[in-house]
């Protein structure tokens, strides 16, 4: 290599560069740049000879930058050349590119501090600044640097604003993007692939879809990026329909999806909750060979959850190769959000089996399907796994964690952990308002809606729904009224919720009249759930006539939903208008609805045991039966009466005793008083509201066992104790 080298001295430096083939250089490259340090002097002396052989000429400098893109060190000591010997002032694409490498190492404030000490600047090194920001997420520091751009008269070009473009996007500044737009017109780039491309790409972060669909609709030449910035646009603005008809249009037109348009028309098609069209794009996944894509597969999942088909998104989760904690957190989150709790808890357990770390999403997801299942042992025990792993407790997760104790019957400890937070929010307050609500003590949630003021808190429109609820549980109609009249003056407008809430509390306590008329005086179509607690009172109150009229407006509004025709039945059943209930037995038989069965779980010894009324086909359960029979029995003895309207059969008075003595509680309450010493607290959970004739039983039982018994039904919380229970027979 000798002889390609030649003596020249220039600013210091004792050789160049001069006639090299592109390969040698190439390797000189390497070798400056990745050559380890090494002790030997021979080393340092050859490894000083190529510096010094290669710092000399401009065009080696540029190509040098190209290959020490990921290396600091090289990076740093070549600006340091550069500086020494003056030429970075002199030659914009040498800084640009040293801009650039910084930039891309996230060296943002070495990349602006060169970018200051430049003397000559044209649009090339603002356009390299302002797309580092951009990329970094550093939105702001983009637009402020376009902004002064614009100011020192340095000329935009169609480089400049697709960057300035993504940061408007990536803040979702609006207005200023529709300043850069105005701008973009007048300087003539308005019909420019890219530009146009970063336009549709803004508009449609920005939440303006319809000027992203205007601009999109000009473009002379679309792309996939701007076919997929025009349908995240649409998914983002939850019009989930335009973006699947967008995804449809742009096949049409030839284009092939890639992961990034998949992973979006999956989310539109999960919006919809469209099980037939969910099936047609994992079928182009499959026809475009992107199965095997990591973000596309999670998607699917996600997908399929949120269609309802918890089957198909675990076939889908077990097929994947491999799995990151997206893809657990999803699965989790379709168990939970379809029910399917205890599917959800076996499923956290093989995560962390598999060696995929729990974070905050995970372990608010497994908390919240404790909530639902009732369970307080696991709860518990995903508590302490939160603690022991180090998991960040952030407010979401904090209130969470108190919800699941209130909701597993532990109200003492989610009092405990609320008083305790060092930093409330408003949801905070929601929750524990919501939990004293749930558990019949609706003086101290109306006392906690006072004390959340006074701490200089803001009620919103979720928390008069805990306390409208609250009060109705109770049977605060005074206070319940005061605080629905409190609403507007406080700036919260009712909503749909809160009138089905005072319909529900006006109901309960007698005030049929009332709740009838609050239901004419709504600004709003009334709903399901606000017929559904008018028919809900016409059962406690046996009013046939108000009862018919609010089921045929729950008949119309859903017409395929059991529950309510199961509720108008209870109506009729009541009254002993059998006819009447055989009809709407017929409807659902036609319909092919079925009742809701019930079902009653205990907590026992880490497990948790469900039981279903009058369920045989197991055949350990025989001396579950009679221990059932054999309560009904002992307490017979007390004064206990059963109560035969609960059953919704024309039988005989015989026949109805025997099925109530296997109501799905009744089998769960002989299991704990079975497998548990005597004085232990007994919880069960059902998930239908509890019957009349139960309800007796369990005060009967906690009175004669002396046994403190916490029955959470759909509606709310029962503790029992001494023969008594909290709700005071009002529920």
């Amino acid at each position: 290599m000798r002889g390609i080298f030649h003596p020249r001295p220039l600013n210091g430096c004792a050789w160049t560069v001069s006639g090299v083939p592109t390969s040698t250089r190439c390797v000189l490259h390497s070798l400056v740049c990745r050559a380890p340090e090494s002790s030997a002097p021979a080393s340092k002396s050859h490894r000083r000879w190529f510096w010094e052989a290669a710092i000399c000429d401009p065009h080696h400098y540029d190509l040098l930058l190209q290959s020490c893109s990921s290396d600091l060190d090289a990076l740093k000591r070549i600006h340091s050349s550069l500086t020494t010997s003056g030429l970075i002032r002199g030659r914009p694409r040498l800084s640009s590119r040293v801009i650039f490498n910084y930039s891309g190492l996230g060296m943002l404030d070495d990349a602006r501090s060169l970018f200051d000490a430049l003397d000559c600047r044209d649009s090339f090194v603002w356009n390299t600044l302002i797309r580092g920001y951009a990329n970094a997420g550093s939105s702001q520091e983009a637009l402020q640097l376009y902004a002064l751009m614009h100011n020192s008269a340095v000329p935009s070009d169609n480089f400049t604003f697709p960057f300035a473009l993504k940061a408007c996007a990536t803040a979702s500044q609006l207005l200023e993007g529709k300043l850069i737009h105005g701008q973009i017109l007048r300087t003539g780039f308005g019909s420019d692939a890219y530009v146009e491309a970063g336009l549709v790409d803004m508009y449609a972060k920005c939440g303006d879809v319809r000027a992203a669909r205007k601009v999109f609709d000009k473009m002379f030449r679309r792309d996939l990026v701007s076919w997929t910035a025009m349908i995240t646009g649409y998914e983002q603005s939850e019009c989930a329909d335009d973006s699947l008809e967008m995804f449809l249009k742009m096949q049409k037109e030839g284009f092939v999806p890639d992961c990034v348009t998949l992973v979006t028309v999956a989310s539109a098609v999960a919006q919809l909750g469209a099980l037939k069209e969910a099936k047609s794009i994992h079928a182009c996944v499959i026809r475009n060979g992107f199965e095997e894509d990591l973000s596309v597969d999670n998607s699917l999942v996600s997908m399929y959850a949120r269609c309802g088909d918890v089957g198909l998104a675990r076939r889908v989760f077990d097929r994947m190769s491999d799995r990151d904690r997206i893809s657990w957190n999803s699965m989790l989150s379709g168990y939970s959000q379809n029910g399917h709790t205890r599917d959800s808890l076996l499923l956290f357990d093989q995560m962390k089996l598999s060696g995929v770390k729990p974070n905050s999403v995970t372990v608010l997801t497994v908390v919240s399907a404790c909530a639902c299942l009732g369970s307080l042992q696991v709860g518990k025990a995903i508590h302490r796994f939160i603690i022991d792993n180090g998991i960040e407790f952030d407010n979401t997760l904090r209130n969470a964690i108190v919800d699941m104790y209130a909701k597993c019957g532990d109200l003492d400890t989610a009092v405990q952990l609320f008083e305790t937070m060092h930093e409330r929010n408003t949801s905070s307050w929601n929750v524990i308002i919501c939990s004293y609500g749930m558990h019949g003590y609706g003086k101290d949630a109306v006392a906690l809606f006072y004390r959340m003021q006074d701490d200089g808190f803001e009620p919103n429109h979720v928390t008069f729904t805990c306390l409208l609820s609250a009060c109705s549980h109770a049977g605060l109609v005074d206070k319940g009224r005061e605080c629905f009249y409190l609403m507007r003056r406080t700036g919260v407008v009712p909503t749909v919720k809160h009138y089905a809430c005072m319909v529900d509390m006006l109901g309960r306590a007698g005030f049929l009249d009332e709740a009838r008329n609050l239901i004419a005086e709504m600004p709003s179509q009334p709903n399901d759930s606000v017929w559904g607690a008018l028919l809900g009172a016409c059962r406690i109150h046996r009013n046939l006539g108000l009862g018919e009229y609010a089921a045929n407006n729950l008949f119309h509004l859903e017409p395929d939903h059991a529950g309510y025709y199961v509720l108008m039945s209870n109506v009729y059943a009541a009254s002993g208008k059998w006819k009447e209930v055989g009809k709407l037995r017929e409807i659902m038989r036609f319909k092919g609805l079925k009742k809701p069965a019930a079902c009653s779980m205990i907590e026992f010894d880490g497990e948790v045991h469900a039981f279903y009324s009058s369920d045989r086909s197991c055949p350990d359960l025989g001396p579950l039966y009679r221990q059932a029979e054999t309560l009904v029995m002992e307490i017979r003895g007390l004064g206990y009466l059963p109560d035969r309207s609960c059953v919704l059969h024309d039988v005989e008075d015989e026949d109805k005793e025997h099925i109530l003595s296997f109501h799905s509680e009744k089998l769960a309450l002989a299991f704990g008083l079975m497998h548990t010493s005597p004085g232990t607290p007994i919880q069960v959970t059902n998930n239908l509201r509890v019957c009349c004739d139960c309800h007796i039983v369990f005060k009967f039982i906690s009175n004669m066992y002396r046994r403190k018994i916490t029955l959470r039904d759909s509606n709310r919380f029962h503790h029992f104790e001494k023969g008594v229970c909290s709700c005071r027979d009002y529920w």
